[in-house]
């Protein structure tokens, strides 16, 4: 091999980019950083995985932290909102340790129950992605689509991100997340609980906002250069998907606004 060909393929390799750039270029310049991503940095999904995680729980931890204005609340004002005499405060029995327990294993659970579910989502995105690539004729491995979906995922991440800015500088969790407000209103709720009808739509349009289309759009731009596929065909295959957990996630949202009313929520589900 001649010096000047061992220089082209020298010049003709990628430049090794950095994976905080690669953070910056899935969202901002999708197109670029998925086609490099294809063949590089095939190992290094655990980092944006980790910080999505992070910001996934970020707003259920925000959540849960005492309210600052209850922690302020000054005596005389005691009785207007609980009812009980300021003069009986001293004497009231403290919460329980076996209460603080349970509220803090509840937490706890949450956490967990919010971090297996966004793994269980990429498995499941990863797994439909490379059923539909294979449909359309492109070939693919899941561990490509796999490493597809988490690195999509950051739209939902910077949404964790907001939700848990709002909720501590608010005091107030977030209810009626997405679109999901314009079908059921929390004051009426409380009062004439929601029908079944209600609850589906709103729990699909709990899952439609600016992150969630920002989400649809790239994975559409990484399936197209992870498989080749052109625009319309990627753009379908993605809205399938999307529409087909979402339907699916109406089975469980009904069932438990059904049971426990409408609550808190800080997203649109694991699935997007």
């Amino acid at each position: 091999m001649t010096t000047e060909s061992a220089a082209k393929q020298e010049a003709a390799k990628p430049v090794k980019k950095n994976v905080f750039v690669l953070l910056l270029g899935v969202l901002f310049r999708p197109k670029a950083a998925f086609g490099y991503l294809k063949d590089n940095h095939k190992k290094a999904w655990w980092l944006p995985a980790l910080l999505i995680l992070l910001l996934t729980v970020a707003p259920l931890w925000a959540a849960s932290r005492p309210s600052p204005a209850a922690m302020t609340m000054p005596p005389d004002k005691i009785e207007m909102v609980t009812g009980v005499d300021p003069r009986m405060v001293e004497g009231m029995v403290p919460e329980s340790s076996t209460s603080t327990l349970a509220s803090t294993g509840l937490s706890f659970l949450k956490l967990g129950g919010a971090i297996l579910g966004t793994f269980a989502a990429w498995l499941l995105w990863g797994g439909a992605l490379y059923l539909a690539s294979v449909f359309l004729g492109r070939s693919s491995s899941f561990g490509q689509m796999f490493r597809l979906a988490v690195w999509t995922w950051l739209p939902y991440g910077l949404r964790g991100l907001v939700q848990t800015a709002y909720i501590l500088m608010t005091g107030e969790a977030i209810v009626n997340a997405g679109f999901s407000g314009f079908v059921i209103d929390k004051g009426v709720a409380s009062l004439i609980p929601p029908g079944p009808g209600q609850l589906a739509l709103a729990s699909i349009l709990s899952r439609v906002d600016v992150f969630m289309i920002w989400h649809v759009l790239l994975v559409s731009v990484a399936l197209m250069a992870f498989t080749s596929l052109t625009r319309r065909k990627a753009l379908t295959a993605t809205l399938a998907i999307w529409i087909v957990f979402a339907v699916v996630g109406i089975v469980p949202a009904i069932f438990g606004g059904m049971v426990s009313g409408i609550g808190g929520s800080t997203g649109g589900g694991p699935y997007g």
